[in-house]
């Protein structure tokens, strides 16, 4: 019987097969957060995924306090979504009325059939030109009826705008607004932007790229943009919105109990994999912090009030020790005296001034009326003098 040796080489190869390190996973990849919404007991983060949209079977997991447990991902862009077009119809904004028109024809016809959507003309005044209506035809057809004329009043349509659709989910309402104003009036781009996100509402702006400080402020902090139109317009330039809308993710859970709360949001597309932090913040108009104070502040009223009623009470009774009978009677304020050193002003014929009672003095100017009326007993105390009570 004979045996091979392994030669040289062999032996080499077993050698570096045996010392093989595995491969890596490959590193997850940043996030990109655009926006993060709480509207009731969700939480809506809007993520940019158009460097690697999901494929199908792609997930979602959060982390808080250590514990991860699955999310929603679903695109915008999807069968759900509520459009309300806001459209520069003005006087002033005439000559791009066409170029909006059509690119909001363009926008309705990509997108799904069951998209339900509203008309909304940026003039004075500010009205929705008519019912909602779902799939592209019957809002195309509104769209050619649009007329320019009157004054702007952008402020006041995109308010209108934002109460579109009350009973859609946060990140499936969506704004677009086709304008050549520079801004919303006086309403600030920071406070458009809480109020919208607020709604849960995305508000995306076609506008003349000299605005866009304004309204790209405005937009991305609903989860939005700001897509700058050429001068002149070009409409196949404006297609640029359904393609970075149809990047947007949502990725939903419920709110964590405690806020504010730090979060890990991770995508799982297959390869690769974006992580990223989101800071859960506080609901607008809510905090735990001031209902304690407020519950706080109660409470000390409710203490000091029961101690000056107790205080009154017993310096009552003290005064009226020789007439306690078994009955009790609310005594008026006259009954009760003060002490000498009082500091309350009044004279005897001069009703006291303040906010501790008014009236007469009693006969004894020593003794002006008491703060208050108290309970002690007594059937056979002094009658009334007639003075009112406080």
């Amino acid at each position: 019987m004979s045996s091979r040796t392994p030669n040289r080489s062999s032996l080499a190869a077993l050698l570096l097969a045996s010392l093989a390190v595995p491969a890596a996973a490959p590193a997850a990849l940043p996030l990109p957060v655009v926006a993060t919404v709480t509207v009731g007991a969700e939480t809506t983060v809007v993520v940019d995924l158009s460097s690697r949209p999901p494929a199908a079977g792609s997930t979602a997991t959060i982390t808080h306090d250590g514990a991860t447990r699955p999310a929603d991902l679903e695109p915008v862009v999807a069968d759900g979504l509520a459009v309300t077009l806001v459209v520069d119809a003005t006087t002033e904004g005439a000559a791009t009325l066409p170029a909006w028109l059509s690119a909001a024809a363009r926008f309705m016809l990509a997108a799904p059939a069951t998209t339900q959507a509203v008309i909304i003309p940026d003039r004075a005044p500010v009205a929705v030109l008519g019912p909602a209506q779902r799939g592209p035809f019957g809002i195309v057809r509104s769209l050619n009826s649009v007329r320019a004329g009157g004054e702007r009043d952008t402020a006041a349509a995109l308010e209108l705008a934002e109460r579109q659709f009350p009973d859609v989910p946060a990140g499936r309402r969506v704004v677009l607004l086709y304008t050549t104003a520079a801004d919303a009036g006086v309403t600030s781009a920071d406070r458009l932007a809480a109020r919208y996100r607020a709604a849960g509402t995305i508000l995306v702006v076609v506008g003349p790229a000299a605005a866009g400080t304004y309204w790209s402020a405005a937009a991305t902090g609903t989860g939005g943009f700001f897509a700058p139109a050429g001068d002149p317009v070009v409409v196949p330039a404006l297609d640029q919105v359904e393609t970075t809308l149809s990047g947007r993710y949502l990725v939903r859970f419920p709110t964590p109990p405690d806020l504010p709360a730090r979060v890990v949001v991770s995508v799982d597309t297959g390869e690769p994999t974006f992580t990223g932090e989101v800071v859960v913040a506080e609901r607008p108009g809510t905090s735990s912090r001031p209902g304690w104070l407020w519950l706080a502040a109660a409470v000390a009223g409710l203490a000091l009030l029961l101690g000056a009623v107790v205080l009154v009470a017993r310096r009552a009774s003290g005064r009226r020790a020789p007439a306690i009978a078994a009955a009790y009677r609310p005594l008026s304020v006259s009954d009760l005296d003060r002490p000498a050193n009082s500091d309350l002003e009044g004279t005897a014929d001069r009703p006291m001034k303040g906010a501790f009672g008014a009236g007469p003095r009693s006969p004894n100017p020593m003794s002006p009326p008491a703060r208050g009326r108290a309970v002690v007993p007594g059937a056979g105390v002094h009658p009334d003098d007639g003075s009112p009570a406080n």
